[in-house]
């Protein structure tokens, strides 16, 4: 499946490359929402973790659905879908500041806070995160040629979606009185966005098809 808006190989552009200003807000936005939490909870790393995984994944959310939106909704959404490179890219940068957290929390718990094979999946998507990004500079997408990099875009931000659905979307069906009310609502807006993204897409993606069908008949029969 091809959201058709993720990290893509960069464009020249007349200008500045406004890449590396998306990257730097989103990573400062990530450092600032950490320190949000410290200043007002203590170091509660488990906390930030939450936060910082929840903004790291709207700016993937925009990069991967932002096209089918922009298809289907109409133009209001043109602008995220024209900046899903940047958008991808500001996800990996603001990634940076979870996965540091992440190596925090390793090293400070007396035993791993996650082992084994789902340990391996979420090592897995950050691998993808990162090789997706590379990617994105430079020319070397070229080496894959048009088709080898579709192939390795769609495979890999479907494998990150995955990642963020395997850990939001279990804890959006646990009932309140598993986890509460609060934590309740921290999961489902989440957990439906995961659901959303790929629906959107197909959606997006039959919708160009019946148009690209549909076109050459409706002008004969305007020629008509």
């Amino acid at each position: 499946m091809d959201s058709n808006v993720h990290i893509r190989p960069p464009h020249r552009m007349k200008g500045k490359d406004p890449t590396v200003f998306w990257m730097g807000a989103a990573f400062a936005i990530a450092l600032a929402l950490t320190g949000g939490v410290f200043a007002v909870r203590g170091i509660d790393i488990v906390q930030a973790l939450r936060l910082t995984a929840r903004w790291s994944f709207l700016l993937f959310w925009l990069a991967y659905a932002g096209g089918a939106m922009a298809t289907l909704i109409g133009p209001a959404f043109k602008p995220v879908a024209t900046r899903a490179r940047e958008l991808g890219l500001a996800y990996a940068a603001a990634q940076l500041v979870h996965l540091g957290l992440v190596v925090w929390l390793f090293h400070v718990s007396s035993r791993p806070p996650l082992s084994g094979k789902p340990f391996v999946f979420f090592v897995v998507a950050i691998v993808w995160t990162y090789l997706l990004a590379l990617f994105s500079f430079g020319g070397i997408a070229k080496t894959l040629g048009s088709r080898g990099w579709r192939a390795l875009r769609i495979v890999g931000v479907n494998y990150i979606l995955l990642a963020f659905a395997w850990d939001f979307v279990p804890a959006a069906f646990h009932s309140p009185a598993d986890y509460g009310v609060s934590r309740l609502v921290e999961y489902t807006p989440f957990a439906a966005m995961c659901i959303a993204a790929p629906l959107l897409v197909l959606a997006a993606a039959a919708n160009r098809r019946l148009g690209l069908r549909y076109a050459p008949t409706r002008v004969g029969q305007v020629a008509n």
